[in-house]
């Protein structure tokens, strides 16, 4: 497929005004990660770390990052830690979405949250909706995952332990 000068040019206009595309990770990263909630088996996730370089090498520092799971109250089907993800020299979003999907690992810049999505989803708190920045991905087993999230939302809380692989 060729591009016309033009095409290019309207391209160019569309990225300066639209949110461009999110990347759950076409090319597999190099580093890894585990989630462990408890009473299930690990779960692998897929490090965005090239559409959110940023927030994966914050993220890195942190680990591990342990903590408790709650339900999100005015976001759909999504948990968070109940314990804030503290990563200051974060600014400005990556990877960006106000759509994520079932498996997306984020993280709400302003808000110090880590959020897990495990089906339809509208990120909101009280204010208003939230932008959210995809780092991870979950893909195998997502089905136990939305159960051990489904079961966050019955019980009212879940342990959890996120660690980088290496």
């Amino acid at each position: 497929m060729t591009i016309t000068k033009k095409e290019r040019d309207l391209l160019t206009a569309y990225a300066a005004v639209w949110p461009q595309p999110i990347s759950r990770g076409v090319n597999a990263s190099t580093r890894g990660l585990t989630l462990e909630i408890a009473g299930f088996p690990l779960f692998p996730i897929r490090l965005l770390d090239r559409a959110a370089p940023t927030i994966t090498q914050a993220l890195f520092k942190k680990l591990p990052f342990e903590g408790h799971l709650i339900h999100s109250a005015w976001s759909g089907n999504g948990v968070r830690a109940l314990e804030a993800m503290e990563l200051p020299e974060l600014t400005e979003h990556e990877n960006s979405t106000f759509f994520p999907s079932p498996g997306d690992l984020c993280y709400t810049i302003g808000h110090s949250e880590f959020t897990l999505f495990y089906g339809d989803a509208s990120p909101a708190m009280a204010s208003g909706r939230v932008c959210e920045s995809v780092f991870g991905v979950i893909e195998d087993n997502l089905e136990l995952f939305q159960q051990a999230c489904m079961l966050t939302r019955l019980d009212g809380l879940r342990a959890f332990v996120l660690r980088s692989d290496e």
